[in-house]
């Protein structure tokens, strides 16, 4: 099988759909970050890929200074940073962490150590940023599709029951090992684990974000840290 870039799965993808859902994304990712972090303020972009989201924020944002992490893709980019973990950076020092895309593919407890770094790295008026896909509703149909004709295969992970369920937000069940696949995520059970320990701003869908979840594909939160006695 051909190996597919990161920009030819979301906003050089092949699938018009699907390349609108992603660039609608970066979009609104941009927007929010922009709007949340201070002028010469510090951006970390937890799983940040090859760097295109950070890439595309300095363009709009030179003041601000552009810190990626993943362990798994090579930075593209030469104005962005990358940091080894996120052990090593300062605590307090952040203005705004992002988590885009990334936290359907963490294991419960890599997902805590992420909340716990959070809560130290990022300024007492910091945000956390995290979009997540939505697997339940209408999207799931042609995010299968989509997968399907990005892979030129006639199988899915879902089956059609699957979708069905899925279409009418029944549980799906979750494969063991997150790390490649979305099936059965669910991004309610995210937020209300995030709420634990945030306080959640505000949330926003893509790429319609005046209608129901359930007609959206991604799912926003800005978090900010619980005020500490």
């Amino acid at each position: 099988m051909r190996e597919i870039s990161y920009e030819e799965q979301t906003v050089k993808s092949g699938n018009p759909l699907a390349r609108f859902a992603h660039r609608t994304r970066m979009t609104m990712a941009i927007d929010l970050v922009t709007r949340n972090c201070a002028r010469y303020g510090t951006v970390v972009d937890f799983g940040a890929g090859p760097g295109l989201f950070l890439h595309t924020l300095g363009e709009q944002r030179p003041d601000v200074t552009l810190v990626g992490h993943d362990p798994y893709m090579a930075p593209a980019f030469p104005e962005v940073r990358y940091a080894e973990s996120l052990a090593g950076v300062t605590p307090h020092s952040v203005d705004v962490l992002t988590a885009f895309e990334v936290c359907e593919h963490l294991y419960a407890n890599e997902l805590d150590a992420l909340l716990d770094d959070a809560s130290r790295i990022l300024k007492p008026t910091g945000s956390l940023v995290i979009s997540v896909p939505i697997m339940y509703g209408l999207a799931i149909a042609p995010k299968v599709s989509n997968w399907m004709i990005r892979c030129r295969s006639l199988k899915s992970e879902y089956t059609p029951g699957e979708v069905l369920k899925a279409m009418i937000g029944m549980p799906v069940s979750r494969p063991q090992d997150p790390r490649v696949t979305h099936k059965g995520f669910d991004f309610r059970e995210l937020r209300d684990l995030v709420s634990e320990r945030f306080v959640i701003d505000a949330v926003h869908l893509s790429p319609v974000p005046h209608m129901p979840w359930w007609m959206s594909s991604q799912y926003f939160m800005i978090c900010r840290p619980r005020a500490t006695m």
